[in-house]
């Protein structure tokens, strides 16, 4: 007797004469790139969330200094301000003179400015 047309279940089946592409569909492929795809999309993500977390914590390194700049410049100006309210006194700089030789003239004299020149 020869071989049957159809294979019966449970029985192994021989490669002669199959078309192997053709009658085995592709199981888990489409579940496998979907796996992969959301792996990567859940990596990506979090490269994401890590990138921004370091840029957040390096700006705040930045603003920390720029404010210590600013709190150094504003004392500073203040203490230059004070300075030059100091050489600016009138006490200090009538002693100076004084000490210069400097005297108040006895009578200032004005004159007239030529407006039309």
């Amino acid at each position: 007797m020869s071989a049957p047309a159809t294979p019966r279940r449970g029985q192994p089946l021989g490669l002669v004469g199959r078309a192997l592409a053709a009658s085995a569909p592709a199981r888990g492929t489409g579940g496998r790139r979907l796996a992969v795809a959301l792996v990567a999309a859940a990596v990506l993500a979090g490269l994401a969330v890590v990138a921004i977390r370091n840029e957040q914590i390096r700006l705040r390194y930045a603003l920390t200094a720029a404010m210590q700049q600013e709190r150094d410049l504003v004392q500073e100006r203040r203490a230059l301000t004070a300075r030059v309210l100091a050489l600016r006194d009138p006490d200090r700089l009538a002693r100076l003179a004084r000490e210069r030789g400097f005297v108040r003239p006895a009578r200032v004299r004005e004159l007239a400015g030529n407006a039309s020149r």
